[in-house]
């Protein structure tokens, strides 16, 4: 790789950590100090830079997390290829349990999504907002906020595995 692209990919990987930071602190101090909300509802209640228009924090959160670990490991890749076998193997298994988790995790939320947001539009007369609804048990969890992180685990364990494999250059780990 040559130094222009390595200086790219870490750039992405130090502006994707201060994204997950800021995003990050920014949710827990309003979740600790804040009105005790649903975990990510502060999150998923604003839009930046222009309101009602643009992102929402957790979609920040789940591109970063996701291009953070894309540039880490492009930049990271001659080391990690000499790894023992045995270690890519053993996180090839990791990731792939990893993965399944995560995709079960973004199906019952959906599952669980759609079924909330049924029961909250029957009978209303105005828009229903699906971003405000959250899971109960056994700690509360807004949906929209779950689902994006989830769905970016899935994307980085599922990578994951797919790179390991070809680190292992014949398929073979």
């Amino acid at each position: 790789m040559d130094s222009r692209t390595r200086r790219m990919y870490a750039a992405i990987m130090w502006g994707s950590l201060a994204v997950i930071i800021v995003t990050s602190a920014y949710g827990i101090g309003e979740s600790l100090f804040g009105s005790k909300e649903p975990v990510g509802e502060y999150l998923v209640n604003v839009y930046w830079p222009f309101p009602p228009y643009f992102a929402q924090p957790v979609t920040y959160f789940s591109v970063s997390c996701v291009a953070l670990f894309y540039s880490g490991m492009r930049l990271w890749e001659e080391k990690v290829s000499k790894w023992p076998k045995w270690l890519l193997s053993f996180l090839q298994l990791v990731g792939f349990v990893v993965a399944f988790s995560a995709a079960y995790e973004v199906m019952y939320n959906f599952m669980l999504w759609g079924a909330t947001y049924t029961i909250a539009c029957t009978g209303s007369v105005g828009a229903c907002n699906p971003d405000v609804l959250s899971s109960n048990y056994p700690y509360a969890w807004n949906l929209l906020f779950a689902t994006r992180a989830f769905a970016a685990l899935f994307v980085v364990s599922g990578y994951s595995v797919y790179y390991l494999r070809k680190l292992a250059g014949s398929g073979m780990v």
